[in-house]
């Protein structure tokens, strides 16, 4: 249906027995994070599909306006940048739930990466 790209990196690029016991575990629980990740998605899709009749084809339009949103169609969503405090109109970084200058609370975007 979309294919994202997969980002060569040099460990993936590695032999498998060449990587560390610990890299082979954190790989295997990062295997298994996705997977769930993918049932989760798949399960509210369905939902989606049988409670507000919508296509596949909508689906895929949807991916393809959130991936061009930097400008590139490229299968990744760029990192939000820093914001403003709401009130001080300092620079917030993206893990603050308050302003480190005003003590502002900071709303959070579920989406933000």
């Amino acid at each position: 249906m979309f294919n994202f790209p997969r980002p060569e990196s040099s460990q993936s690029r590695q032999p498998f027995s060449s990587r560390s016991a610990a890299d082979s575990a954190e790989f295997v629980e990062l295997q298994a994070e996705v997977e769930r990740l993918y049932f989760i998605t798949e399960a509210l899709w369905r939902i989606l599909k049988e409670k507000h009749g919508l296509d596949d084809n909508e689906l895929v339009k949807q991916i393809t306006l959130i991936d061009i949103e930097d400008g590139k169609l490229d299968g990744r969503k760029p990192k939000a940048p820093p914001q403003p405090c709401p009130k001080c109109n300092r620079t917030v970084g993206r893990q603050r739930m308050k302003c480190l200058f005003c003590g502002e609370p900071i709303a959070q975007n579920p989406f933000d990466r």
